[in-house]
């Protein structure tokens, strides 16, 4: 079995008290890091743990650009250059986290009570893996999820994390991170090659798109790093040499939170045993302004390759007329659980090319929920999806909450119903059950679904979006 040898050899270790253990407590209020655009310390008046390393010179902070990314830990200083070791570590029992000379948080540093036993270890886990792109900086909203997910799941099955970064990983985000989660833990890079502008992209059209998203307030419309983020995540991260190890991927990204236990059922099993190829959980409304010629896009290449396209599909719950326009409904894809054997076969392959060569990514700003949403609905048989209900899932601004008192009661869930977004007029989950013949649950809200999408006048649009957060694609 897959990692087998790697989690016996740590239950040896653990069992002869010889394995160093370091973990991360995350104070549940801490500062949020800094704008970078702001280069304005916050004063010790502002500081109720009276950080005296918060208060920097001028100069400190001129010198500060001229080094490293550092992350600070009480008064160890460490640079991507260094690898600590765990004795460099340990001794700092209560320590302020800082990164890049900005105070992040508080970390407790001691001996983990995790522990391994022999029924763990026999476990019979799925190929698969959960998967984070994430950057240094999102030290702390990664840890956070990490601490919701294996306290809400993965406690009970260890599987493994991969986390990718376009950038090298810090050794003390490593040294940190790899003992928050309970399987193996991998970090890698992302060559350039699949993080860059493609060949047949005009760089000036694209410069141009994003100045002008930018005057028209679009969210993130200004990005480049963003389009190469929702390109890797629409046709590129499973193509990782890591990945390929893998048969399915559950993605988690940083300040995610399960407010429910979801451990009764291990999903990935679920997916093998049930032939889904593709779980999601929130399903709201894209934005208008981010998708211009996706649709007209995916509609040519059925046209051009009706073979690919599945009999039984998913296409009505995106359009409201049958396929004359899309209705901007999507799986939020912040979650998703998925089978990557179904996007290395040839259908997704040639789709992910057409959308790609399209060049929507960077002449608009396609992002790889509402990619990803097409991809499945067309390719896929409706059987073949899963929604997953029930599941407290929640991320900034959409969540999802039980209704039923027993299931929360059950699931130990610490949400409040009047935040679920799953069962609002705005949510296309109602759809789903609508179009496909499914009985709703009993509690929610019975009212018939109607699309809330209307193409809004350029400057309600506007206003829309400055409200909207929606940070999956």
């Amino acid at each position: 079995m897959y990692g087998m040898q790697n989690v016996k050899r740590k239950v040896a270790l653990r069992r002869l008290g010889l394995l160093s253990c370091l973990l991360l407590i995350i104070t549940v209020s801490y500062f949020q890091i800094l704008n970078k655009d702001d280069k304005t310390m916050p004063s010790l008046n502002d500081n109720p743990l009276n950080v005296e390393e918060m208060e920097n010179t001028e100069a400190s902070l001129k010198k500060d650009k001229q080094r490293e990314s550092v992350f600070r830990l009480g008064d160890q200083e460490l640079l991507l250059s260094q690898d600590p070791e765990y004795e460099a570590l340990v001794p700092f029992k209560e320590s302020k986290v800082f990164y890049n000379n900005k105070f992040v948080g508080r970390a407790v540093i001691g001996e983990s009570n995790n522990n391994i036993t022999d029924e763990i270890v026999d476990y019979q886990r799925e190929n698969a893996t959960f998967f984070s792109l994430v950057r240094n900086e999102d030290f702390l909203g990664i840890a956070e999820a990490i601490q919701s997910v294996e306290y809400r799941f993965n406690n009970k099955y260890h599987y493994d994390w991969v986390f990718a970064n376009d950038e090298p990983f810090h050794p003390t985000f490593i040294k940190v991170i790899q003992n928050l989660v309970s399987g193996q833990a991998h970090f890698v890079q992302i060559s350039r090659d699949i993080w860059s502008y493609p060949d047949w992209i005009d760089q000036d059209k694209a410069n141009e798109t994003r100045h002008t998203m930018k005057e028209n307030k679009v969210k993130y419309g200004d990005s480049v790093s963003y389009r190469h983020m929702c390109r890797f995540n629409s046709g590129f991260f499973y193509r990782l040499p890591i990945m390929k190890n893998y048969r399915y991927y559950w993605r988690v990204e940083p300040e995610i939170e399960f407010q429910c236990d979801i451990f009764h059922q291990d999903w990935f099993k679920y997916m093998k045993e049930n032939n889904k190829k593709y779980a999601f959980t929130l399903a709201p409304l894209e934005l208008h302004t981010t998708v211009t010629n996706l649709w007209e896009t995916v509609q040519d290449f059925s046209r051009k390759n009706p073979k690919l396209v599945a009999k039984d599909n998913n296409m009505d719950f995106l359009t409201e007329d049958g396929g004359a326009t899309y209705n901007m409904c999507h799986f939020w894809s912040n979650f998703e659980i998925g089978d990557m054997d179904f996007y290395r076969l040839e259908a997704y392959s040639k789709f992910f090319d057409h959308i790609d060569k399209a060049g929507g990514f960077y002449y608009s700003r396609w992002g790889d929920a509402p990619v990803h949403s097409m991809g499945v609905s067309l390719l896929l048989s409706k059987d073949e999806l899963f929604f997953m209900d029930n599941s407290g899932y929640f991320h900034s601004p959409n969540g999802d909450c039980p209704w039923d008192p027993e299931i929360r009661k059950e699931r130990r869930c610490t949400c409040l119903t009047k935040k679920d977004a799953t069962w609002l007029k705005s949510s296309c989950i109602p759809k789903w059950f609508e179009i496909h013949d499914i009985e709703k649950p009993p509690f929610v809200p019975k009212y018939a679904f109607v699309n809330q999408h209307k193409p809004p006048d350029e400057e309600e649009e506007k206003e829309n979006e400055d409200e909207y957060d929606d940070k999956d694609e």
